[in-house]
């Protein structure tokens, strides 16, 4: 078994020929080759819902057999075992995956006479043998489809694999590209979406890897890169696969990431986050519009049949396909996503400290434990009262998220699972109250305005739940 050691960029394929004019300035070209990849599962994709996978390649000399077992990502970074074996032709070995070394990774219940093709990847890779510093890796490029039966999705993208070295190289090589062209680091592999494509994939989730008796500084790098990844995932999911009206949970945990350090208090002083926070920075603008826009969608997906929103809502999804546009296209978003990445992966070890996760969450919850009753009793009946409660809002969904790691905090407080979701349609609810009014004046939308009558008619109606 090798382990595998990767970051993963998605680009547009307009940037290719930029990209690949530059790596042959800096890097020494290692040739062309079309590759051909089944992926095989069982019938209920038991392999995938164990985090491994399994394809069958053809490549330019020959047919390959390979396995990859569950990993990690850290900030981005992907580590996981791998396994490779020469075959004969494209049809599955299963010698192989009964060795001894493979047993003891193999997923357990997976009967290997169930294995069968679930979906192909095909694709020209391009490939760059680069050494920068104590780095050495291997860039690629691939550009070709996934396909599962009749459906299909483009794909592109650029993978830096470390090969000899210490890795942190790979972010230092990331970087020089992303100066080029717009590269988007992802945490969505091609057999991920490969299953998406196919049906068969679980709805993805994750929480925090801490522990009661965790010191806060061990807890806190662990919350850090749980925020990260769930951002980085919500904003893959907008950009690339059209998911605007989920736009609230990306903004969420934008939000989370960027108050974390200084809810941690005297943990982790602020000149270590500062490069972090000020990367992060530069999204909250087009992060608020993708937000109010996404918020906008869902109103008028569900408005009265008697009310014609067509338009409106025509207006609304032109606004969002130019804003992604927008986005997509900027070198300084992409490489600021890609340095808030590097700047978490650097973060040096924290001082341990008296207080554990368990005692610090719980009284985080106690210190915003009467916000939801004061909202149900108050029922906030302006605009500039609700805008006045959404920092605390915002922190305490936060929080809650959190106890689904470690649920001991909030017990005896009367807030768990539906609060959490009570407070997330409302904070999307007060995203429409933001102000400055972060969308410009255009013709096919109402004014600011109209648009708070509708949050403040939705936010009573969610006190009143709670």
């Amino acid at each position: 078994m090798t382990k595998e050691t990767e970051l993963k960029l998605r680009l547009q394929p307009q940037s290719l020929d930029a990209l690949a004019q530059f790596l042959n300035t800096r890097a020494q070209a290692q040739g062309h080759s079309t590759l051909k990849n089944w992926y095989l599962d069982t019938p209920e994709a038991g392999l995938a819902h164990a985090r491994s996978a399994l394809r069958i390649r053809q490549h330019d000399s020959g047919f390959e057999q390979t396995l990859k077992t569950r990993g990690k990502s850290v900030a981005g970074l992907q580590q996981r075992g791998e396994w490779n074996w020469d075959i004969p032709e494209a049809k599955l070995n299963t010698d192989y995956l009964t060795a001894a070394d493979v047993a003891q990774h193999w997923p357990a219940d997976i009967d290997v006479s169930q294995l069968g093709e679930v979906f192909t990847t095909h694709f020209e890779r391009s490939a760059w043998l680069w050494t920068l510093d104590n780095c050495s890796a291997e860039v690629v490029i691939d550009k070709g489809e996934i396909r599962a039966g009749s459906r299909k999705l483009p794909l592109c993208e650029v993978e830096l694999e470390l090969k000899d070295g210490d890795a942190a190289g790979l972010w230092l090589m990331a970087e020089e590209l992303v100066q080029q062209v717009p590269l988007w680091l992802s945490d969505v592999s091609k057999a991920e979406r490969g299953y998406r494509l196919a049906g068969l994939s679980r709805q993805w989730q994750a929480q925090p890897q801490i522990s009661a008796d965790m010191d806060l500084a061990a807890a806190l790098p662990e919350l850090l890169h749980y925020e990260f990844l769930q951002f980085k995932r919500a904003l893959e999911a907008c950009l690339w696969d059209g998911k605007t009206t989920s736009a609230n949970i990306l903004y969420s945990h934008w939000q989370g990431l960027r108050s974390l350090p200084t809810m941690a208090g005297k943990v982790l002083k602020r000149k270590q986050t500062k490069a972090l926070r000020e990367a992060l920075d530069q999204f909250e603008q087009p992060l608020a519009q993708l937000e109010v826009l996404g918020q906008l969608e869902g109103y008028l997906q569900v408005a009265d049949d008697e009310v014609d929103v067509s338009t409106e809502l025509a207006e609304v999804k032109a606004r969002q396909q130019q804003l992604i546009s927008d986005i997509l296209s900027s070198v300084s978003l992409a490489h600021a996503l890609l340095q808030s990445a590097a700047e978490l992966f650097r973060l040096p070890s924290l001082s341990e400290g008296a207080e554990n996760a368990l005692h610090w969450l719980r009284h985080g919850l106690m210190q915003h434990r009467e916000l939801m009753p004061h909202l149900h009793s108050e029922r906030p009946q302006n605009a500039e009262k609700w805008r006045s409660l959404l920092p605390q809002c915002l922190t305490l969904q936060q929080l809650l998220d959190y106890t689904r790691a470690l649920p001991k905090a909030s017990k005896g407080l009367n807030i768990g699972d539906g609060t959490l979701r009570l407070l997330g349609d409302m904070n999307a609810a007060q995203s429409l109250l933001k102000r400055p009014w972060p969308l410009p004046d255009v013709d096919g939308l109402r004014s600011a305005d109209e648009y708070t009558e509708w949050a403040m008619e939705h936010l009573n109606q969610l006190a009143r739940q709670v």
